[in-house]
């Protein structure tokens, strides 16, 4: 068995995959999910998702491409996202990029707009990877979001770990609400195979804000739990495949709860 690790660690400018491949649904921006690539690639990606509900709420329906260029200095990807909620389509353009800065760190920025009341007007974030001794990882940044009123501002970091073929990181969300601080959390867990392309994970979080991919109907949101299981495999030497498969239930107010499945596919073609 190879060790990923030794493929992966450390070469933080790659372009991260699960991003890449289902950003209206993940958007998992840790650098251990990094393709261990050196050399200059352009890529093709699409996603589908579906969001059943149990308290009546009309199915959500979800899709994105996007279109992403790596260099050993770095990545951009450029993105349209699209979805239908509450009998209301909408898209969304986002951006990323991902600048090595040195052999150990490289930075993250994203920026996002939408005319669509189903997604935030604005958004943007930044955040700062660092690789540490013994196969551990940090990073810190925020996340910004406007829907109209004041914004919605989301303090965050992760802290990583590699323990051979598996990778293991929580990432914190702290957020400045009318009635104080709230926190929340996520954990992620994957085991890779062969290389940093082939592997499968589960993930839970708990919090009012477990992750940025924050939507207009749960901006009062008081807490939520989400787990999923996912993974991404190669069809071809060029193409690979993902997938997920998640169930959250929020409390959106107090006394006002809803449950839902979610359930995506995508691919992504390099060339």
């Amino acid at each position: 068995m190879i060790h990923v690790t030794r493929r992966i660690r450390g070469r933080f400018a790659a372009l991260l995959v699960q991003i890449a491949l289902a950003p209206a649904l993940a958007h998992a921006q840790d650098a251990t999910a990094a393709r261990a690539a050196t050399v200059t690639t352009t890529g093709i990606a699409a996603d589908a998702g579906y969001v059943s509900f149990s308290d009546g709420t009309d199915p959500w329906r979800l899709a994105s491409v996007s279109l992403s260029r790596r260099t050993t200095a770095g990545s951009f990807i450029a993105r349209v996202n699209y979805a239908n909620r509450f009998a209301t389509d909408g898209v969304q353009i986002e951006a990323d990029a991902y600048q090595r800065l040195s052999k150990t760190i490289y930075l993250y920025l994203n920026a996002g707009y939408s005319g669509a009341t189903i997604f935030p007007a604005w958004r943007a974030g930044g955040e700062a990877f660092t690789s540490l001794p013994n196969a551990w990882e940090a990073s810190l940044g925020f996340r910004q979001l406007r829907f109209g009123g004041a914004p919605v501002t989301l303090f965050t970091g992760a802290v990583g770990k590699y323990l051979g073929n598996y990778w293991l990181s929580l990432r914190p969300y702290l957020r400045s609400k009318s009635g104080g601080l709230s926190a929340s959390a996520g954990l992620t867990a994957r085991r890779y195979f062969e290389d940093g392309d082939h592997w499968v994970g589960a993930a839970a979080s708990y919090g009012s804000s477990p992750t940025d991919r924050i939507t207009p109907d749960a901006v009062g949101r008081t807490h939520a739990l989400s787990m999923s299981l996912n993974g991404s495999t190669g069809l071809t030497r060029r193409l690979l495949a993902t997938w997920t498969l998640g169930h959250d239930a929020e409390e959106l107010a107090p006394g006002r709860t809803r449950k839902s499945v979610t359930a995506s596919a995508g691919f992504k073609l390099a060339f």
